[in-house]
């Protein structure tokens, strides 16, 4: 499937179900891209541990004969039988939120399952620093769910600092809102519909769980499920955790969590 990054093989699996599969897609000449793999592993275990909506995923063991070479062009430098890969379990009938969705009026804000939700995405952006969810690329699936729709978050493949930042984040790193999450015309137009209070109430809520979280040993069952062929580097768990426990990093991150939400998102005149 093409996209800017991995482009996903799209496999039907032994479960019976279809997952999104990642592995390294012959874009990038850089080893330690496989890295991105660990960083999908991580933050979907951390996601699904804070209750953020996020699909079922799973490592992924390519067979023989499960694919036609013509239809794998982007992979076929790496794509053999034997490679294991990321997969994201597909959640069937969702769209994509593209930029021009944007919640303008108050029944259409009705219509969202968990706005309260995209708040919290947007706070774990931040901590995890996610480089690919901003205007124009959200990463985010709508669903219908009890009349409603209910937004689910994807794709974290370039979360610690992204390709560019992958090889020397740190525990000093400092969240940055600048393309984020937080400061896309989509956020604004959703966050417009709550107070101030509501969304530092949802904010304070979610940073308060954070340091609750057991990162070392969530940190290390991830590490003991990694594929020894992914040759990660020896030095990274390290780092994830040191980066992710960081109170340098959560004092930032509260701030400027604070500054953005208090700030006042009303529909500019035409």
């Amino acid at each position: 499937m093409e996209t800017d990054g991995h482009s996903p093989l799209k496999f039907i699996c032994s479960d019976g179900s279809v997952y999104y599969v990642k592995y390294r897609s012959g874009k990038s000449f850089d080893k330690k891209e496989i890295h991105c793999l660990v960083f999908e592993m991580i933050c979907t275990r951390l996601l699904q541990r804070l209750h953020i909506p996020v699909p079922e995923h799973a490592l992924v063991s390519i067979s023989k004969d499960s694919y036609a070479s013509g239809q794998i062009k982007v992979n076929k430098r790496y794509i053999k039988p034997g490679v294991i890969g990321w997969g994201s379990k597909e959640i069937e009938q969702t769209d994509l939120i593209k930029e021009i969705e944007q919640i303008q009026k108050r029944k259409e804000f009705n219509k969202l399952l968990n706005p309260d939700d995209l708040i919290r995405i947007a706070i774990f952006d931040l901590w995890v620093d996610n480089a690919d969810r901003h205007s124009g690329n959200y990463n985010l699936l709508v669903k219908m769910e009890d009349g409603k729709l209910k937004i689910i978050t994807i794709d974290h493949a370039f979360t610690f600092g992204g390709l560019k930042g992958m090889n020397i984040f740190n525990n000093t790193t400092q969240p940055s809102p600048h393309r984020k999450l937080i400061e896309s015309q989509y956020f604004r137009s959703v966050v417009k519909h709550f107070s101030k209070n509501e969304r530092l109430e949802i904010s304070n809520g979610f940073l308060s769980l954070i340091p609750e979280l057991d990162i070392e040993n969530l940190v290390n069952e991830v590490f003991a499920q990694i594929p020894t062929e992914w040759d990660a580097d020896p030095g990274l768990k390290k780092r994830i955790i040191d980066f992710l426990k960081s109170e340098q990093r959560l004092i930032a991150l509260q701030q400027i969590c604070k500054q953005q939400l208090q700030k006042n998102f009303w529909r500019k005149k035409s």
